[in-house]
């Protein structure tokens, strides 16, 4: 039997699908599981134990317009049949590639339904997602297949080239232990002040730590934000590095500090403990898993507010980030720096749990400053 699965989008998003495969391939052991993904994001895929194997989509160049589209599925399905095609993107296009492939049964990912819904979601106005962990939701929508439990821990593999190119990046840190800096995301609503992360840097380095800032070439700005504001020079950056470097610096840093973005989701993936940040966003949803780390926030009633921080504040003060301070962070980021990388997850945890009281004193006492 042959299964096709499909997420071509945005990073994080198709890191936290992972663990669908390891639930397919618990249902039928004996099963051949491809997964068609964007071409950048390709290689964490490969040689995942779960799959088959992995069909590189590259919508703006060879697979271009719907000529391409077709081209493309027709040399997919020519590798079938497929007893299953799962659409965990479920876009117009992710549709019509399916359609063509032509599996006996399709299942999709539905999030919202109705036009009134899609319209939402399209203006970032959508109801908030936040019964669940992601992977866990993409469960959800397989319940007819009657997949078993299964750890919810994202997984990728961590090509030899990229792991190459991230020692030769990170060769300045003379054995020293790596924290890595992620202040980007993709929407403006979800990115703490660099000049925060810079506290949290200057306060790992302190104890010892070297500096890595983590992004793609679009956060280029808030990388050199946080650079500018921080006393500690650091040792480089993964701006010029491909996602697999990235996350190869991800899996050599002793912890990870970040908002609700992409670099979160890989390092949960390669083992390193995650410190995230979070305001409008779900940490339920998005946040690090048991053990893997611990999301910090300001208990307001008014967050979460957004799935993805397309919108900005509903309420026009964006407190959740801009009151959220720098200390608190550090001192959580702090503990897992001081555990091994097995341990530090918990750690993180841990601490986060004895910062949340005087967090929640410090929402309570602008509580009136905050309404609308």
């Amino acid at each position: 039997m042959r299964i096709l699965v499909v997420r071509t989008s945005a990073l994080g998003d198709t890191v936290l699908a992972t663990p669908v495969f390891r639930a397919l391939r618990a249902r039928w052991p004996e099963a051949e599981i491809h997964f068609v993904t964007s071409g950048a994001f390709a290689p964490l895929f490969e040689g995942l134990p779960d799959l088959h194997r992995v069909w590189r989509w590259e919508p703006k160049e060879r697979h271009a317009g719907l000529r391409g589209l077709s081209r493309f599925a027709a040399e997919v399905r020519a590798a079938g049949p497929f007893a299953f095609g799962i659409d965990l993107q479920n876009k117009a296009r992710t549709s019509a590639f399916l359609s063509l492939v032509r599996p006996a049964r399709r299942l999709a990912f539905v999030k919202r339904s109705g036009l009134v819904e899609v319209a939402r979601s399209l203006a970032g106005d959508d109801p908030v997602l936040d019964r669940g962990p992601a992977a866990a939701l993409y469960l959800e929508a397989l319940a007819p297949l009657e997949l078993p439990a299964v750890d919810l821990r994202p997984s990728i593999v961590v090509p030899p080239a990229a792991a190459a190119a991230a020692d030769r990046l990170l060769a300045g840190a003379d054995g020293a232990p790596i924290a890595a800096l992620a202040p980007g995301a993709r929407w403006a609503l979800k990115r703490w002040a660099p000049e925060r992360f810079a506290e949290v840097g200057d306060a790992l380095a302190a104890k010892g730590a070297r500096l890595v800032l983590a992004g793609g070439p679009g956060d280029l700005r808030e990388l050199e934000g946080v650079r500018a504001a921080l006393r500690t020079m650091p040792i480089g950056d993964t701006a010029g590095l491909d996602v697999a470097g990235l996350a190869a610096v991800l899996a050599r840093s002793a912890v990870l500090v970040t908002g609700d973005s992409a670099p979160s989701h890989l390092a949960q993936a390669v083992g390193t403990p995650v410190v995230a940040v979070f305001g409008p966003t779900s940490a339920r949803r998005w946040g690090p898993l048991a053990g893997a780390g611990t999301a910090l926030s300001l208990p307001l009633a008014c967050s979460p507010c957004s799935n993805h921080g397309k919108r900005g504040c509903p309420l026009g003060h964006h407190a959740c980030l801009v009151d959220l301070p720098a200390d608190p962070v550090a001192a959580v980021a702090l503990a897992a720096l001081r555990a091994d990388r097995e341990a530090g997850g918990d750690a993180a945890a841990a601490a986060a749990r004895r910062e949340l009281v005087p967090l929640a004193a410090r929402a309570a006492r602008g509580a009136r400053e905050l309404r609308p």
